[in-house]
């Protein structure tokens, strides 16, 4: 993907400031074009439409994550060690970006045809990699196997909410609340010891 000019990167920060604030559909262009300074022939040169710039803040942290996801699969064996890995570094992306995911989680569907597909197929991929080191914990004898859905909504749910209370600069530091989190899932999924003796 080619790099954002900075004029592009300024007008998704200052869309998804709005975005987050008073929802895509609540929106209107001109206050986009009074946030920016740019009359709405410019606006729509650098980012198409409304739409294209829902999907292009919706989407972006979606890529990010599937790439860290992808390279954490590749790198960490141990599957609860894997686990824990994209559960810190899921939390503090969204620490680090809380309006885009404000922007994804509360309006990604009021995007329609190929926008909606790619955003979907971005989150099948990334929720594929949770999957897979879920069934490696299983299949390792670590993990209790349990329905697929529920322990995967379960634990994602957990972490997606996040970005209506997660205050970088307050609290727990992300990857400590990541642990936490971690903690409190896998204590109901590992498989228990066998007694001594």
């Amino acid at each position: 993907m080619a790099p954002k000019s900075p004029q592009k990167a300024r007008i998704l920060h200052a869309a998804a400031e709005l975005f987050a604030e008073h929802g895509y559909h609540g929106t209107g262009m001109a206050q986009l074009e009074a946030a920016v300074g740019l009359q709405r022939g410019a606006l729509y040169h650098h980012i198409g439409n409304k739409e294209a710039l829902l999907f292009e803040i919706s989407a972006s942290q979606l890529r990010v994550m599937v790439e860290i996801a992808l390279d954490i699969e590749k790198r960490v064996e141990d599957p609860e060690e894997r686990f824990r890995e994209l559960a810190r570094t899921l939390m503090e992306n969204i620490a680090d970006h809380v309006l885009e995911w404000t922007v994804h989680y509360r309006d990604f569907t009021a995007l329609t045809g190929p926008l909606m597909e790619s955003v979907l197929d971005l989150r099948k991929q990334y929720e594929q990699v949770w999957q897979r080191t879920l069934n490696a914990g299983i299949d390792a004898g670590d993990f209790k196997a349990m329905p697929e859905s529920v322990a995967l909504k379960g634990i994602l749910g957990m972490f997606n909410y996040s970005y209506v209370w997660l205050k970088k600069d307050a609290g727990l530091p992300p990857r400590e609340i990541a642990d936490l989190f971690c903690d409190t899932f896998l204590s109901g999924i590992l498989r228990s010891a066998p007694p001594a003796g």
